[in-house]
Formats: C-alpha cells, structure tokens, sequence
C-alpha cells in the first residue's frame, strides 16, 4: 500500500489551509464553507473487491429533539445496507447519533461516504485494524457532495468500536455537531461466552454538550479551551439528557463509549458495588476484573456487566466520582477556589505573570491567548465572551454528578445468560521477547511549545514521520508514552536535529519551564493501526514538577490494563510502556491525542510503516 498523497490533493489541502481555519473558529454552529471552494479526491471502488457486506454512509446536517422545545440543529450519519445482512445497519431511535454498523470477523467490507455537509469531511474507523487507504487519514478528506470508498476485511476480533471524524483542524467541531457512531465486531468464539444478548446489551455513549437558549449546540476552542479542551454543561448518554433506562431485575452488558471532547468519567455505581469489566477497547477479556471505579477517557470503549436482581423496585445510578490532579494547575486551583467567571480572571493572571511578570485578568488573558492560537484567525475576531462563558458555565474537570439512573421496575422475560462466567475468552499476551527494541523503546513524547501540546517535540505534519516514527511493516515494537516538558531534541523529519520546547515566547528558559509546568495535564493517547497491550505503568514520583502524586491516588485505581488498547490515559508525569504491532498494512497511520481540542490544536503525529 502506497503512503503517497497525489499532488492534485496536496495542492488543494495547501490552498484552502487558511479558510479552514478560520472557519474553525467562528462562533456560527455548524461552519459553512462555500462549496464551490472544494475540487477535491474521489476514490473508487475497485472491481476485483467482492464486498460480503456493502454500505451507503451519509453525513449530513439535520435536526434533532434533544432538550423540550425546539429541535437542535445537528451534523450525523445516516446508513443503508445495499448488499449483504440487513443486520449489518442498526438505527438508534431517538438519537442524533449514526446507526450501529454491525459486522464479523472475516466479512469484506465496502463502504461508501457521501458528504452532504457544508465542509471537507473524512470518517476513521476507530480501533479497526483496515488499511491505510482505508484508515480515513485526513489527508483523503473529501470535499462537500463528494464521495469516498473505504474497502476492508474485517480483522479485529469480537468487539466495541465506534466512528467518527477525523478531519484536520476540524475533528473537534465535527465530531461535537454529532457525527459518532458503534460498530459491533462478532465471532464465532465470541459468539460461544454466555453474555446478556438482545435488548440485555445495551450501548451507553457518554457525551457532554453546551446549550444556548433556543437549544443550539455552543462550541468554541479558542483561548484556554484550547488548552483543557471542551466541556459542556450538560451530559447526554445515547444522545439524551437525563438518561434514565427501566431494567429487569437481572444481568445486563452495558457497552460504554466515552464519546466527550474532552471529559473523562470516574465511573461507579450508586450502591456500592463494584465496576465489573468484561472487555476493553479490544474486545473481550480472558477473565472478568473488578475495580471500584472506572476511568475511561475520550475514544475509550469497556463493556460492562451489571446484575440487578438484588436492587428490585430501587433506583440504582451510575456516576462519576471526584478526582483531580490532572488538570493544569491553575485550572485545578481556580475549581476548589469556585471556579466560575473568577476562574478566568485567576487562570489569566497566573499565565499572564509568566509573560516576564505583566499580570493579565479575565479579558485581558482571553485575547493574548487567542493571538497565540495559529489556527483561531486572527486575534480578536470574535472578542472574549464566546469562550469565556462557555468555560464559566461548564461542569468542571473531575466534579462529581450522575450519567445514568436505572430504574428496576419490571421481571426479567428470560433469565438466559444471567450468570457472570469465570472465563470470558483466551486473550493472547504480546511478549517482550518479540518486541525488536527490548532495550531501547520507541518514544511517544508528550510536551509543548509555548501554549502548543506536541508529541515527539513536533507539530502535525500531514505526510511527514520522524525517523522515530518510521517502522518496518510485520514488526513488534516496545513504546514509551511520557511527558517531556521543557528542553528536548528531537531527530527532525530529514534527519536534521532541532530543539523544542526550550526559551520561548513567554520569556526566556525560565519563562519556557513555568509554561511547560503550567501545561502539565491528562493526555488521552491513541495510536491507529492495531491494538497495542500495557506492559508497566510507573506512577509519577514525587517532586517531579509534572505530577500530582496525591492527585494520582484519586485515580490509579481505575485503570483497567489487562485487556487489548488503542486508546491510554497518560496522567501528568506517569510513564507508560506498551507493545504494539505493525503489521500487514503499510502507509502512515495516525497517533495523536484524543482530547479533540488538543488534537485540532496540531498534537498529532503519523507513523510511517514501510
């Protein structure tokens, strides 16, 4: 497989870069671009690919009943199945959300994306193991009432995955407007574990979202938005506020998507008893594991197991608990101080004395920092008020309240699959004595420039790789995922040496280091192409200046690292060792943040398997 990008598209990406962002950056909610803006690529289907299963895919603008009152304003997918399992296509009643595509292990897939939106748009498969062509890189994105072919076999295993955007620059703004949605992955072994089935398996997508008064969708990711990421007001599971679900009193499989910007959960259930986990992002665990909660950051899936027959005619709530120390300071310091419209004044004026010691409150902080946002157009196109009150009117990072209430109000019709089974299916480990580089991981570097997040010391790079990032295909790596605040040198993309995160704009090394301090925060990490297995977690340590170590104890005991990943929580100063294989496909497969602000802000790399 080829990695190379033509140069009708290279061309077109470059020409249109700027209106792109400062679209991105409008308060108008959804975006419109001018469509005769927009030549772009159309991939075919290829005649020799006999599809088992063939898809049409829309993404389009339309409405949705969310809150009483008027219909929202929303951007989703609609499907249809044109060959193939009429089961391949579940709709969500009741929901903004795109239907459940449903496949097996082995079927060949077509499926085709028609853009009916007023932007340039590409869909990932988040978590498929396809080929790069097929990965939805944003470098294949696709202009309005154009078309895109993606053709795979299906190689994961049994399990939960979803799709999304993955537009540069604009993932955030997209994928916000609507546009998720589940696949389902069955097999045969899969098929034999004695789980809840049928209306038992119940998907919950965790999101969290911002109203105005004529209930529209609010986003906007300038200023420190920019920097914590996007958190609404209000939480919706499944595309509904105040979610509330009648249960039989017996087991159910909840499979969970936290399909946030932004917000990670601390999930725990409101009687005590504890989080039962049956599966990870890749699929189904060689045995149940329990924790007394749950974290679960964006881009996340866990399955959970649930029995309520001992909570008979009560109203059980799952919730997400306190915990801190994995925001950036100031931010963390303003939420125990009230947080509220003083939060930005103090978060400002801490930011602003790095800036060689001139304080900066409230508005003052705002248009410094959107100056500093390249992508945001140009500073003070929109004043401080859109941001601010977004970020005033939010539910802080790490708060506690309530995601869903299960009412158990009816007998179950069938009492099939009620017990929870010892073992759930074999899960073969990766071993470390198949890894190329035991003695010398590859980097994944987490640091910033300025007010910019990097990973590896550099920015996106739409084509290019560091020789750090290149691997051969069919190999198994050893990976580290760190931060790296401040000074680092890194090989640059043709081998020449540069520097980042040194003296900066803020003034001076000093000046660099207090930023870099001051930026210290979660990093939700995903890497495309395969899943990857946890091998070491190392805690941070004391006095590391990264770190919260009491903050870490707020949260270690949510990790669930037994099972396969694609997505990891990388906490302020925690170091985290992982394998992973790159196998069978070559071409340039994406890893980046999953904080969508952070990775529309450029904190996204490719590798490049050759």
């Amino acid at each position: 497989m080829s990695d190379r990008i033509d140069a009708k598209r290279r061309h077109l990406l470059q020409a249109i870069g700027a209106g792109l962002a400062l679209a991105a950056a409008k308060p108008a909610f959804p975006v419109i671009l001018k469509p005769g803006a927009f030549k772009g690529y159309k991939r075919e289907a290829t005649a020799a690919f006999a599809p088992d299963v063939e898809i049409e895919l829309v993404a389009a603008p339309g409405r949705a009943q969310i809150l009483p009152g008027p219909a929202t304003r929303v951007w989703r997918y609609s499907a249809r199945v044109v060959k193939g399992d009429p089961g391949a296509v579940i709709p969500l009643p009741d929901t903004y959300l795109g239907p459940i595509l449903r496949f097996r292990t082995g079927q060949r897939v077509r499926i085709t994306l028609h853009n009916r939106l007023p932007q340039r748009f590409i869909t990932h498969w988040h978590g498929m193991h396809v080929p790069f062509e097929a990965d939805g890189h944003p470098s294949y994105a696709i202009g309005p009432d154009e078309s895109y072919v993606y053709e795979f076999t299906v190689e994961n295993r049994a399990g939960t995955y979803w799709y999304h955007p993955h537009t540069n620059m604009i993932t955030g703004a997209q994928a916000y407007a609507g546009l998720a949605g589940l696949i389902y992955v069955d097999d045969d072994e899969a098929d034999q574990v004695p789980l809840p089935r049928g209306d038992y398996d119940v998907p919950l997508v965790l999101q969290d979202r911002t109203f105005d008064q004529g209930n529209q969708l609010r986003y906007d990711r300038r200023g420190p938005i920019g920097i914590i990421g996007f958190l609404g007001e209000r939480i919706l599971v499944n595309g509904r506020p105040d979610f509330t679900l009648d249960v039989a009193s017996r087991s159910y499989r909840f499979r969970i998507l936290n399909g946030s910007n932004s917000r990670i959960y601390k999930l725990a259930w409101s009687d005590g008893e504890p989080v039962t986990v049956i599966a990870t992002d890749g699929g189904l665990l060689e045995r149940p594991v329990t924790r007394p909660y749950l974290m679960i950051g964006p881009g996340e899936r866990y399955e959970l197991w649930r029995d309520f027959s001992k909570a008979k005619g009560s109203e059980v709530r799952l919730e997400s608990l306190e915990y801190h120390g994995i925001m950036p300071p100031p931010y963390e310091r303003m939420i125990a101080a009230g947080g509220g419209m003083g939060m930005m004044g103090g978060m400002g004026g801490m930011m602003g004395g790095m800036r060689g010691g001139r304080g900066m409150g409230g508005m003052g902080m705002m248009g410094g920092m959107m100056g500093r946002q390249e992508i945001s157009g140009p500073a003070g196109m929109m004043g401080g008020i859109g941001p601010m009150m977004l970020m005033a009117n939010h539910i802080p990072q790490g708060s506690r309240f309530t995601v869903a209430r299960f009412r158990v109000t009816r007998k179950p019709e069938t009492l099939d699959n009620q017990e929870l089974p010892d073992k759930l299916r074999p899960l073969p480990r990766l071993r470390l004595e198949d890894v190329v580089n035991p003695d010398k991981p590859r980097p994944i570097a987490i640091g910033n420039h300025g007010r910019q997040f990097t990973l590896n010391g550099q920015a996106f790079s739409m084509t290019g790789a560091l020789p750090i990032e290149t691997f051969p295909v069919n190999t198994i790596h050893l990976m580290e995922i760190f931060h790296e605040h401040g000074p680092m040198e890194m090989e640059g993309e043709h081998g020449e040496t540069a520097e980042h995160g040194g003296p900066s704009a803020m003034g001076g090394q000093g000046g660099g280091m207090a930023m870099a301090m001051m930026m210290a925060m979660v990093h939700p990490i995903h890497l495309h192409g395969h899943y990857f297995q946890i091998v070491r977690r190392q805690a941070p340590e004391a006095g590391g200046g990264h770190g919260s170590v009491e903050g870490y104890e707020t949260v270690k005991d949510g990790f669930v690292d037994e099972g396969y990943q694609d997505t990891v929580l990388a906490m302020p100063g925690e170091r985290i060792r992982l394998i992973k294989p790159f196998d069978k496909y070559k071409g340039l497969f994406l890893y980046h943040c999953h904080n969508l602000e952070h990775e529309d802000g450029e904190m996204m790399r490719n590798f490049k398997v050759v």
